[in-house]
């Protein structure tokens, strides 16, 4: 693992086009103390006593009955339910990574933040056969999950997602790199996004984004 500090976009270019001839994904987070920790691990530690499956068994149940007249279309597996939740900020063993380094660097410098940024970047070559593993919690190792694109977000976003049987542990590996952006380069970095495209209207397709966007535009952090 590598700890690389960026001090503007053309820097991440270089840092990115090394890794040309490795399958990487990459994860943007506001703040440099954050570790690789799914949101059920984060927000809803079960006590010593606790199944740990079990919160999340009962939020996916409740999920799978509620979510059903807000949708377009029935997702077809466990796994589609859960990136569909993850998308929608269910807490759930999966976290959030992208094919696209830009988007990670959006999603670091996104929100206002006291402290450094930081996009992980994570060499993993193999993926998750749902065909052949059809019980996402009977899946007891950290994998890549390629989703269907059963949201126009997914697609936006370029998303895709590891799961994590152990979500209360942060995950760590060997095969991560540390991508650097001290705070004072933030402003500027997410200006730069925006003129490549990379904003929150083309991540968040829909009204709720094109709001924030132009909120943002016409706010004095931009």
């Amino acid at each position: 693992m590598e700890e690389l500090v960026i001090h503007s976009f053309g820097e991440l270019h270089e840092i990115i086009d090394r890794y040309k001839n490795r399958i990487m994904i990459y994860r943007g987070v506001k703040s440099v103390s954050y570790d690789l920790v799914p949101k059920i691990g984060r927000i809803m530690p079960p006590s010593p006593d606790d199944d740990p499956d079990q919160n999340e068994l009962e939020i996916i149940r409740t999920w799978k009955e509620r979510a059903l007249p807000f949708l377009t279309s029935i997702p077809q597996t466990d796994w589609d339910w859960l990136a569909l939740g993850q998308h929608h900020s269910l807490p759930t063993r999966l976290l959030d990574w992208t094919s696209n380094p830009l988007v990670a660097c959006y999603f670091a410098v996104e929100e206002q933040s006291d402290t450094d940024s930081m996009i992980y970047a994570y060499e993993t070559r193999w993926f998750i056969s749902v065909k052949d593993n059809p019980d996402p919690f009977a899946y007891k190792k950290v994998g890549k999950f390629i989703p269907r694109h059963i949201t126009a977000r997914i697609t936006a976003q370029s998303g895709l997602f590891t799961i994590h049987p152990n979500p209360y542990v942060p995950f760590t590996s060997d095969k991560i790199d540390r991508i650097i952006i001290p705070n004072d380069i933030r402003f500027t970095l997410k200006k730069t996004l925006n003129r490549y495209g990379i904003n929150r209207v083309s991540l968040f397709p829909g009204l709720d984004g094109l709001a924030r966007h132009i909120q943002w535009k016409n706010s004095n952090s931009y």
